[in-house]
């Protein structure tokens, strides 16, 4: 359970105990406090409507079940001798459960539409980041596996689960922005001319102008672009220095550098875990955050072999194995 759903049980049952002690309180006679008490009974449809907007279907009935029983004990130990306040009393607690079951069910539904809606913006994007690594020969999986790798760093640095979607969106679709570098840079065999990488150079920008059109995709967009920046102020396209760089944006680097050491390559071997963790170390404090460093050498190496398990893409064995 995460720290915003502890905070919204923690609301329900503070506004629940707080309505019941009111209730309590009131006396029924004379009439004055009469009226009182029957506002603050009332009051007891606002906790299931909370919890159903909350919790769903689930949270509702739990919520409407615990309201019942204090309406029920307070109903038993002052039971009206009029019938027509028995009768308000029982419309009442029926409609306790009608209030949170209703909406309860009616958010569950809702959730799972945008639940579908999402997962299908999720495989929408996987077919764009297809495309765009298949232009330049490679296949997706770098992308899926520098995200994976960056959302356990955001795990250990207690991320919350919006934050950490968002990251992770930000760092699968890193490279968008070469869809505007020629195919004679991009595709280029041997080594950039100046010019070439000033193009080339261009390209945090260009995703940057392409991912904040899309609403839900605004946050990543900062990871897009500042994804080449460096913790010393030596990255591009802007400088930026130290914690000026957003937070994504400093675990993707880590991520990003770590697939690239322990991928196979034209030019050379991949690097083993340990090799690749020193090359990562030494660049602390001057390519990297070192808190995010850190963070990152105390996930387990058997974390990131899953990883590399479920998307192998020319990794070698001393890593993988």
């Amino acid at each position: 359970m995460d720290r915003q759903s502890k905070r919204k049980i923690i609301a329900l049952v503070l506004l629940t105990g707080i309505i019941a002690l009111l209730h309590y309180l009131t006396p029924t006679e004379p009439h004055d406090y009469h009226k009182i008490h029957i506002v603050l009974r009332k009051l007891y449809f606002l906790p299931p409507v909370m919890a159903a907007a909350w919790f769903g279907l689930r949270g509702a009935c739990i919520t409407a079940f615990a309201v019942s029983l204090l309406f029920i004990l307070h109903a038993f130990l002052d039971w009206p001798g009029n019938y027509m306040e028995q009768a308000n009393q029982v419309g009442e607690l029926v409609g306790f459960w009608v209030a949170g079951v209703i909406p309860g069910w009616l958010f569950d539904k809702q959730r799972t539409l945008l639940q579908e809606l999402a997962n299908a913006n999720e495989e929408t994007l996987l077919g764009l980041v297809s495309a765009l690594d298949l232009r330049e020969h490679n296949t997706r999986l770098h992308s899926q596996r520098v995200r994976e790798y960056t959302q356990l760093i955001a795990n250990r640095l207690g991320v919350d689960e919006k934050t950490k979607r968002e990251i992770g969106f930000g760092a699968l679709l890193h490279d968008v922005g070469k869809i505007a570098v020629p195919d004679q840079i991009l595709l280029k065999p041997g080594k950039l001319t100046d010019q070439e990488w000033v193009e080339m150079r261009k390209h945090p920008e260009a995703g940057y102008r392409i991912v904040k059109r899309i609403g839900f995709l605004k946050n990543a967009a900062e990871i897009v672009y500042a994804h080449h920046e460096q913790f010393d102020g030596h990255g591009y396209p802007r400088g930026l220095k130290g914690e000026s760089i957003p937070l994504g944006a400093r675990m993707f680097m880590v991520a990003d550098v770590f697939d690239a050491l322990t991928s196979e390559r034209p030019y050379r071997s991949p690097m083993t875990y340990e090799e690749a963790s020193a090359e990562i170390k030494g660049q602390s404090g001057s390519h990297f955050d070192p808190f995010i460093v850190e963070a990152f050498m105390a996930i387990a190496p058997e974390q990131l072999r899953a990883i590399i398990g479920r998307y192998q893409d020319g990794h070698g064995d001393t890593l993988a194995g």
